[in-house]
């Protein structure tokens, strides 16, 4: 299956969960102000657990970090936030850990950021499997104060962050 039937799929089994999960995140821009602020305004949205497209037996655990720029750097004035969302698999009956296609997972953060946004979200990591299978699954999304997304700035250091559109 293509990550666009994947996309497809998912955005037809989860309208309603998509839907609400990129309100949540997507909704009351984020505010710059003094280091205490920034850390007082980071907030978490939890998506409720998802089947799994692409594994029967598996559920997702969806999870969004919206935080301020200056949070990730030593620039407190950088203005603008940056969503994180990762993804993580667990077998449904037993509860442990199930490495995720990197298809399934891109066609997740397709489905829940798409449109435009989803040429300027970064994947975060490297594959821990040998057949491009994620332990979990981060992606990052930056936006400058008026919540356009906009490049990786430069002050923040992650290294492994690489552009979906460019892997």
């Amino acid at each position: 299956m293509t990550i666009n039937e994947l996309t497809t799929r998912i955005q037809i089994q989860h309208n309603q969960e998509l839907s609400a999960f990129r309100q949540d995140i997507t909704s009351a821009p984020y505010q710059a102000g003094t280091p205490a602020a920034l850390n007082v305004a980071r907030r978490s949205v939890r998506m409720q657990p998802v089947q799994s497209v692409g594994d029967d037996s598996a559920n997702l655990t969806i999870v969004a970090d919206v935080e301020g720029l200056a949070w990730f750097t030593a620039d407190k004035g950088l203005l603008g936030s940056c969503i994180t969302v990762s993804i993580a698999g667990h077998r449904r009956n037993t509860g442990t850990r199930v490495p995720l296609p990197l298809a399934e997972c891109d066609a997740w953060i397709e489905a829940i950021l798409g449109g435009s946004w989803i040429t300027h979200v970064y994947r975060a990591g490297t594959p821990i499997e040998g057949d491009g299978r994620l332990d979990v699954a981060s992606y990052r999304l930056f936006l400058d104060e008026r919540r356009n997304p906009v490049a990786k700035p430069s002050a923040v250091a992650d290294n492994t962050l690489r552009r979906m559109e460019a892997s």
